[in-house]
């Protein structure tokens, strides 16, 4: 029956694909950005722009960006069939969105688990700042504007906002390339 769906044009629905990659990547996600907020508060202050927590961060965005294609690999695999390129980017944009969903939505359960976690990551990141060697005025700036930005990072339409386009268009791509690695050639 599934030979005769295919000839006719109808492919078999990818949302079981969509679903399963984007909630494993979504998890991973989560983790990943626990260390980095974790790893952050217990740090001590460098005064350095750079720590190893943003390079954590820099690792999960990369991570990330794989969902679309473990979602074409599951589509390839359980249907057995060619996956266009529309169809592969189609899939990795909706892992994208169902990623940042699910990262959201576990973000939003862990803030009743350690509900002041946003307010240490920002005093974390000011006492780094202030222990960097700088005039005091560009200090204050910095540290004004990335308190700020670290408010805003747990606002769900910020989250949304920014999440989206980012992982969506990394996992359409992803997705495109998990077409044509893992999608049954169609000559």
């Amino acid at each position: 029956m599934e030979e005769s769906q295919q000839t006719a044009g109808e492919q078999p629905s990818y949302w079981t694909s969509v679903g399963t990659a984007g909630i494993i990547f979504g998890i991973i996600l989560f983790a990943l950005s626990l260390i980095v907020s974790y790893a952050t508060i217990n740090s001590e202050p460098t005064g350095s722009m750079f720590s190893p927590g943003q390079m954590i961060g820099i690792l999960a965005c990369l991570v990330g960006a794989f969902g679309g294609m473990l979602g074409t690999w599951h589509y390839a695999k359980e249907y057995d069939i060619a996956i266009s390129l529309g169809r592969g980017a189609l899939i990795g944009f909706l892992v994208g969105i169902v990623m940042v969903v699910i990262q959201i939505a576990l973000g939003k359960v862990w803030e009743f688990v350690d509900p002041d976690m946003v307010q240490q990551m920002i005093d974390s990141t000011i006492a780094n700042y202030e222990a960097m060697d700088m005039p005091e005025e560009q200090k204050q700036q910095m540290i004004d504007m990335v308190a700020e930005g670290l408010r805003d990072q747990h606002n769900i339409s910020s989250q949304l906002l920014w999440g989206i386009p980012l992982y969506g268009i990394l996992n359409l791509l992803t997705g495109m390339l998990g077409a044509k690695i893992f999608g049954k050639d169609e000559g």
